[in-house]
């Protein structure tokens, strides 16, 4: 009856996030002697059957059946899950991720297969987890993916084991270990530590007051950034180990006192050696540890950084055998740094260069941390990716001022981008470059023969268009000579105001032709014409009135005869009477 003398107390949250349904799965049983805890994720899509709930049945009701913490026993409740959903296809392939961790009330032992987690945390610190089944996970051991990218890794659900896959899946087992008042162990599918890392998870449960306050704020954090991220289903389960399991303490007998004390004596003595033997083997590899870590310094002072991280890689497992914290934190550091510039130059020789911009700046403040170590190297490195990426940037620019129809512009850039691609040794950069700057070039030399065509083109225009123009104005001067002389002709006849109107249109034409010497002699043409005007107006006017005179004189003088016989014969008539 272990159960009634311990206390454990687990609390689960299980959502489906963004999806349309929540395909995770969270189940334990408790019993008397034994305790079973089995979170499960579908990895597949049929909407009909939820893999991880199959899976966590199962599982659960075997081991209900037949309680046992036994290796062999527990991976076969989870190889007959596999089997039932292999049986369930019926067409369907179900897949899921499962993790198990099973207790007798006093040890812990887990199991899992694919990339559903279990983390076993003690006084703020994680003291074991399960690793994924997955290409991110065994790029992270090999080096050669930084932890705080592998959540994000486009490769993390690539898993090379699962429940439903053909043959039989790789089921992990950890061994049995000891619990302890106070310890936690948590159990999550992907949709958790996609969103909330590792370290962030352990702040939350340091800082928690309540064991419901884990769940609130690991769900907080899950859900912090919903707006910009694609959330999974999300399972998370805790169990908090509040009182471990103790055996009733028996009265010691004679015999048992007699059982202990023969075997002391030969402890002892074993342990006299031992000690001996691990003073010498820890002096040997204390000894080891600093000559690891000297050569790692010097193979940094060289930039052979692949080196350096071996040789602090061993000086770091000596370490931590020794249990010598600082000199393991030290090598950790420069493992690190290593590691970074590796990273970092893998994606300068792969072309990637704003990656590997990233990667070094990384690394340079992992090296300001390390007292400066590289730092020469890395800001040499730094300025080779800058000027490759100017290298793009030139030419880019080029392109625009091309796009624009500045050709001699774009060629400016083109020569200078493919000048400092040779002195990068950047046969890529150069190449394309010198491909461009040529093709300008060509073009440039098109554009000016085009240009020279047409003003060719335009000159001839001009050209045909100045002789039609002279020889209009050649033959507009002709009529104004001809209309010039007509005005001459009607002048000398005597047609005063005919002669004008020539001599007027005339002129006009020649001041349109701007010869205006020409119009000028025009102008006593028209004043004598206007002078013969007037003098013939004069001249018939004084033959007019000399008509008139000529008329008048011829009507008085037969009135003047015929008045002097009237007096004459009045005179003859009467009398004289003067004389009376």
């Amino acid at each position: 009856m272990r159960r009634i003398n311990s206390e454990f107390q687990t609390l689960h949250i299980s959502e489906e996030g963004q999806k349309l349904s929540n395909r995770d799965y969270f189940g334990y049983v408790e019993m008397d002697d034994f305790a079973c805890y089995v979170l499960a994720d579908s990895l597949d899509e049929e909407p009909s059957v939820n893999s991880a709930r199959l899976v966590v049945d199962s599982i659960i009701r075997d081991f209900t059946e037949a309680p046992t913490m036994r290796k062999r026993a527990v991976r076969k409740y989870i190889i007959r899950a596999h089997r039932e959903l292999m049986a369930q296809r019926e067409g369907m392939h179900l897949k899921a991720s499962v993790v198990v961790a099973v207790t007798d009330y006093r040890k812990l032992r887990y199991y899992h297969a694919g990339n559903s987690r279990l983390y076993w945390i003690r006084n703020a610190r994680i003291m074991e987890q399960t690793k994924d089944q997955s290409l991110t996970q065994n790029l992270l051991e090999q080096g050669r993916l930084p932890l705080d990218e592998a959540a994000a890794h486009e490769e993390r659900n690539n898993l090379y084991s699962f429940l439903g896959e053909r043959g039989t899946p790789q089921i992990e087992i950890s061994r049995k270990k000891k619990l302890e008042n106070g310890d936690m162990f948590a159990l999550l599918t992907r949709g958790v530590w996609e969103q909330c890392g590792e370290q962030e998870f352990l702040q939350i449960t340091n800082d928690a007051k309540e064991p419901k306050d884990i769940l609130d704020q690991t769900e907080d954090c899950v859900l912090k950034d919903q707006e910009n991220r694609k959330i999974d289903n999300y399972s998370l389960a805790v169990t908090f180990v509040n009182r471990v399991y103790q055996s009733p303490k028996k009265p010691v007998s004679i015999k048992k006192i007699l059982m202990i004390a023969l075997p002391v004596l030969l402890v002892v003595t074993i342990t006299g050696v031992t000690l001996y033997l691990r003073y010498r083997n820890i002096r040997t590899k204390t000894e080891d540890m600093i000559r690891y870590m000297e050569s790692g310094q010097t193979y940094l002072g060289l930039n052979n950084y692949q080196k350096a991280a071996e040789e602090y890689g061993e000086a770091m497992t000596l370490a931590r055998s020794l249990k010598r914290a600082k000199e393991q934190d030290e090598s950790d550091q420069y493992i690190k740094l290593a590691e970074q510039i590796m990273l970092a130059d893998d994606a300068l020789s792969g072309e990637e260069y704003q990656k590997a911009q990233e990667l070094y700046l990384a690394a340079r403040e992992m090296s300001v941390e390390t007292g400066n170590t590289g730092l020469q190297y890395i800001d040499g490195q730094l300025d080779r990716v800058l000027r490759h990426v100017r290298v793009f940037d030139l030419i880019a620019q080029g392109e625009r001022k091309q796009e624009y129809g500045n050709l001699e512009g774009a060629i400016a850039l083109y020569k200078e981008a493919k000048e400092m691609a040779e002195t990068l040794y950047f046969g890529e950069g150069k190449a394309e470059a010198l491909k461009l700057q040529m093709e300008a070039e060509e073009a440039l030399d098109q554009q000016k023969m085009d240009e020279a065509a047409k003003l060719q083109e335009q000159i001839n225009e001009e050209v045909a268009s100045m002789a039609v123009e002279n020889e209009q104005k050649s033959n507009d001067q002709q009529s104004a000579m001809d209309i010039e002389n007509q005005g001459n002709a009607l002048l000398a006849q005597g047609f005063y105001e005919e002669a004008i109107t020539f001599y007027q249109t005339a002129q006009a034409m020649y001041s349109k032709l701007e010869m205006e010497e020409l119009a000028e002699e025009i102008e006593p043409k028209i004043i004598a014409a206007q002078a013969g005007m007037e003098a013939a107006r004069k001249a018939a006017e004084m033959e007019k009135a000399a008509e008139e005179a000529s008329e008048e004189a011829a009507e008085i003088q037969p009135e003047e005869a015929a008045g002097v016989q009237a007096e004459q014969s009045e005179e003859t008539a009467q009398p004289d009477n003067s004389a009376e």
